[in-house]
């Protein structure tokens, strides 16, 4: 593959090895081989018209094959005067400048060339959710299920994609009573077709590529997690193997760890397969925007319930009417788009976790999601083992 994309090159920069060079991001950097620039390979590993471009720009000239000027980053950072962005990324706020939101630099998680990018973005329910579109939330797992005797029970939980092998969910989800889990489906869209097609123009139809049941070889539970608190309600899915990311199934952005809860009225997405306001499980992706709760008042509110205990661990999002995550969303994403690099680059906020003793979607009942920036730490540790 490195050696097709070789002979894209031209253009050459003279420069020497090791020399310092400036990257098309106009970033000081040092002109070096390319197989050994983690991050241009990385990039253009699955041939990504815009990686590949940035590649070629990066050339800095040739020693036994080309060299790079290699920064940290192997796409384009910075934003262009016809850069757009989804409206969901414009109406969230940012988060607090002293933070950074760079991707975490870990050698078994996916830097910011592969994570939480949708590679294509067409114009265009969860309870009071709009119909995703088909190339939504590439990282959205759904997770099946098996009853005793061995037989079919549906997909009960969500999940999110956060490298080629493991996948995040709630702990909760490991252990749903009467039933087991079973495998971790990839790329669905609507679950009761065969196939994902969609119009692209008036006389045009866009699928998506077949999904991907992939059995699991470990459930890893927080070692803290309480059914009965709802604390540390996080866990890590193992799949029988590495995924290849395509279109239809990428991984999500971590946070860095300890990024403080986002601003209350920070508006956050939502997407899953789970009950909708008719009370039945949705056939179609579906995705809705919520606010971030006052903790405050949501901690005064959970007291009441006398069911779950609001932890430093838990964001408490939504209390509006209509819009809600519900049963069946437990596990799914609660996820925040950067838009600092000009387009938008979604990062795994939150994990759906519990809600109040009321129906779902009622005026002022937050419901309660796990912190993931609390447990990143303990997710880099355990996706090493």
């Amino acid at each position: 593959m490195i050696v097709w994309i070789l002979l894209l090159f031209f253009n050459l920069n003279a420069a020497e090895l090791n020399e310092v060079c400036v990257t098309p991001n106009g970033e000081q950097a040092k002109c070096i081989p390319i197989n050994s620039c983690h991050v241009i390979r990385q990039a253009i590993a699955y041939l990504n018209p815009e990686a590949i471009e940035f590649a070629q720009a990066s050339q800095c000239g040739y020693e036994n094959g080309p060299l790079v000027c290699c920064g940290s980053s192997g796409r384009k950072t910075t934003p262009s005067p016809s850069s757009t962005t989804t409206p969901s990324a414009q109406s969230v706020p940012q988060p607090e400048e002293n933070f950074s939101l760079s991707p975490l630099d870990d050698q078994q998680l996916p830097d910011g060339t592969l994570c939480g990018i949708q590679i294509k973005q067409r114009d265009n329910r969860i309870v009071g959710g709009n119909i995703s579109d088909i190339y939504d939330f590439p990282w959205m797992a759904a997770l099946k299920y098996r009853k005793p005797d061995g037989s079919d029970a549906g997909f009960r939980c969500g999940g999110t994609l956060i490298s080629s092998r493991f996948v995040l969910t709630a702990a909760q989800c490991l252990n749903i009573r009467g039933y087991d889990l079973a495998e971790v489906r990839l790329g669905e869209w609507q679950i009761s077709s065969s196939a994902d097609c969609v119009p692209d123009t008036e006389s045009a139809m866009v699928c998506a590529d077949p999904v991907i049941d992939l059995k699991i070889v470990s459930q890893i539970p927080h070692p803290f997690f309480s059914l009965r608190s709802g604390n540390n309600d996080i866990a890590l899915l193992k799949l029988e193997k590495k995924v290849k990311f395509t279109d239809f199934i990428r991984p999500i952005c971590l946070p860095p760890p300890e990024l403080p809860i986002p601003k209350e009225g920070a508006m956050m997405d939502i997407a899953g397969w789970g009950i909708t306001e008719n009370d039945d499980a949705s056939f179609v992706k579906l995705k809705t925007l919520l606010p971030v709760a006052n903790k405050a008042e949501c901690v005064r509110k959970y007291k009441q319930d006398k069911r779950l205990s609001v932890g430093d661990g838990m964001i408490c999002v939504g209390g509006e009417a209509g819009r809600d995550s519900c049963s069946g969303d437990s596990g799914g994403p609660l996820m925040y788009p950067s838009i600092k690099l000009g387009v938008p680059t979604w990062y795994l906020t939150g994990v759906v976790s519990f809600g109040p003793n009321q129906p779902c979607g009622i005026k002022g009942y937050p419901g309660l999601y796990t912190h993931v920036s609390k447990y990143v730490e303990w997710i880099q540790e355990t996706v090493q083992t």
